[in-house]
């Protein structure tokens, strides 16, 4: 799945930079990181429906909503006559029929850092706001290129918690996987090839990680720490993260890494 979507992805990139962009165009945004780029570039009057969780600006809380990011309302999207739809997955149901009917499919599936400011510029062309999303790219380059030139550490072992219950870590070619490496983190799990692998205590104890991060996002993070310091000792560093920072693809990335990083400079590893 994330091969095609990718392959899809550089395959519109392509095509963008060959042909005129999607200028006035109606726009659904079908995942987070889309609504966050695309109002971050200028072209929110574009936008006629969203996804649930696109919720970031305030403003985009206004937008019609024509499902989820996993499953697309067709009738209620088409109702809204809609002549693009940029989707994080191009598997997604209703996003074929979306198509069928004449909708114009662009995919948006940045699985690293470098590839987030790539998906701004490409959005940027599609929708016509080339200037925007190069001025925005050029400031997050800047500072991801000061937030990388404070790391003093490399390949500290950290174990990240994407959901307790079942449990479950960020695998290889995964957003998350690529966030941790670019701030000096190695992740425990990174050789496994799913993007979301399911894995149990004894895998975590055996991989003897240093740090545990823990998205503050439906649990109950004061039980998590107490649950991994009876795993893993009373040594064992934890910090927290804003999963709309860090697990969204978009433009409040360097927000996410910056914070990260703040909070690993704090505990002096």
């Amino acid at each position: 799945m994330g091969y095609c979507v990718r392959k899809a992805w550089f395959i519109v990139c392509f095509f963008c930079s060959v042909f005129p962009a999607f200028a006035g165009e109606r726009i659904l945004a079908l995942a987070p990181h889309v609504c966050e780029t695309l109002y971050a570039i200028g072209a929110e009057k574009d936008i006629v429906g969203a996804v649930s969780y696109c919720d970031y600006p305030k403003a985009a809380l206004k937008l019609p909503r024509i499902g989820a990011y996993n499953r697309i309302n067709v009738e209620a999207a088409i109702a809204l006559r809609p002549t693009v739809a940029i989707v994080l997955n191009i598997k997604t149901p209703g996003v074929s029929k979306l198509r069928q009917l004449g909708v114009k499919i662009v995919p948006s599936y940045p699985v690293t850092v470098d590839e987030v400011l790539q998906n701004v510029q490409m959005l940027g062309r599609v929708t016509g706001h080339e200037q925007q999303a190069n001025a925005l790219v050029s400031d997050l380059q800047k500072r991801l290129d000061k937030l990388t030139s404070r790391i003093s550490y490399k390949e500290i072992p950290v174990f990240y918690e994407i959901w307790s219950d079942p449990l479950l870590t960020a695998g290889n070619n995964t957003f998350i996987h690529d966030v941790l490496r670019r701030i000096g983190l190695r992740n425990v799990f990174g050789s496994l090839a799913l993007e979301a692998p399911r894995i149990n205590v004894e895998s975590v104890i055996a991989a003897q990680p240093k740090l545990v991060i823990i998205p503050s996002e439906n649990r109950d993070v004061s039980k998590r720490v107490i649950f991994w310091k009876k795993w893993l000792g009373e040594d064992i560093h934890i910090i927290t993260v804003n999963p709309d920072l860090v697990h969204r693809p978009g433009p409040r990335l360097l927000d996410g890494m910056t914070d990260l990083l703040n909070q690993l400079e704090g505990l002096k590893l």
